[in-house]
């Protein structure tokens, strides 16, 4: 399981179902620090994790709303080359020690994850659902981050602070050395602060995708794309990805609070290509068999959820699903999704 939530960390997005998962997450990339390998490139089903900050958010989508919220994904399914997507998050200062980082750019999300591996780690994300900040504030402090109002909460081992950019995006940082429970580091957020003042909407760079799909199912529409230095995942949704509404809090394991969200991101996938797949995530033996995919070996996981195509260019290609999900009420069972998959990974198509 711990390696599966290190992989949704990677993916830097947003959402999770208990923030202490984040957490075990970055424990899981300790245990692995002798390897190469820094990130997890393929796709996850049903949840992914915020890697950003102590707050517990959720994917959710109720009922079809009667007016749908207002979004900036495109309006139909994108299939063909992954346009270049602007990173608009830039870091004008960063402290020593941290590693190469992972980034995530595009309509649903501007973050970047430099993971702990023996030594600091950082994740920052500027929120693009629409976030007017933290309703429920107990436990965490004031602070003025270049004259806006914004919050702050230190821990042990962590800081994370929470503030809004001019344009009125709120931006979550998340600073530590170590785990919960781990021996105090000093200085923590005084670096926390630092960075936070130094982070601007200056565009950076633009992240290109290495495959481009020839099939999607309709009404997806391209959410992000992700890129570190071993490969490439892309997001795409039926939802607007915009804020419904807070529901209720959650606490960390060292005690920070947090809010759970409810956005409508409705259904979607997730392409992904790794030039170095690590061994003790998704081992080929534990998935079921398949039928070749474009001509290499293909397995399944995670009740259908993920497909993984072995081989693919020099490297590994997983395309899994994001089912919709609620605190709400019970939602119906998907249908099989294995053969949109498999539809889907037979359609990608290797750009270099």
């Amino acid at each position: 399981m711990n390696a599966r939530l290190n992989r949704a960390l990677a993916e830097g997005e947003r959402h999770t179902p208990d923030a202490d998962a984040v957490m075990a997450g970055v424990r899981a990339g300790i245990a692995r620090s002798h390897r190469r390998r820094r990130y997890a490139s393929a796709g996850l089903a049903a949840f992914t994790l915020l890697a950003v900050s102590g707050t517990a958010v959720l994917v959710a989508r109720p009922e079809q709303p009667a007016s749908r919220p207002a979004d900036n994904l495109a309006a139909n399914a994108q299939t063909g080359p992954v346009p270049p997507q602007e990173c608009r998050l830039s870091l004008g200062w960063l402290p020593e020690g941290l590693v190469e980082p992972s980034r995530i750019c595009g309509p649903t999300a501007q973050s970047v994850l430099y993971p702990m591996y023996d030594g600091p780690y950082l994740s920052v994300s500027i929120d693009q659902s629409g976030w007017q900040g933290p309703r429920n504030t107990r436990g965490w402090e004031p602070v003025t981050v270049n004259g806006e109002a914004g919050y702050l909460v230190t821990r042990a081992t962590r800081t994370f602070v929470k503030f809004p950019l001019p344009s009125g995006r709120w931006v979550s940082v998340e600073y530590g050395v170590g785990m919960p429970g781990a021996r105090a580091t000093a200085g923590l957020e005084a670096t926390a602060r630092r960075i936070a003042e130094h982070i601007s909407e200056t565009p950076t760079e633009s992240l290109n995708a290495p495959f481009a799909p020839t099939y999607l199912p309709p009404g997806q529409r391209l959410a992000n794309l992700r890129r570190d230095g071993d490969g490439a995942s892309v997001t795409y949704q039926d939802g607007s990805g915009r804020i419904i509404g807070a529901t209720s809090t959650s606490t960390t394991e060292d005690g920070v609070i947090g809010e759970f969200l409810e956005f409508d991101d409705g259904a979607g996938y997730r392409i992904s290509w790794t030039s170095n797949p690590p061994g003790d995530y998704l081992p080929l033996k534990q998935g079921e068999r398949i039928a070749d995919i474009q001509g290499r070996p293909a397995h399944r996981f995670n009740e259908d959820g993920i497909v993984v195509v072995d081989g693919f260019h020099g490297g590994q290609l997983t395309v899994s699903t994001r089912y919709p999900v609620s605190l709400h009420r019970k939602l119906p069972k998907p249908a099989n999704p294995t053969p949109e998959l498999v539809r889907i990974a037979e359609g990608v198509r290797w750009l270099g």
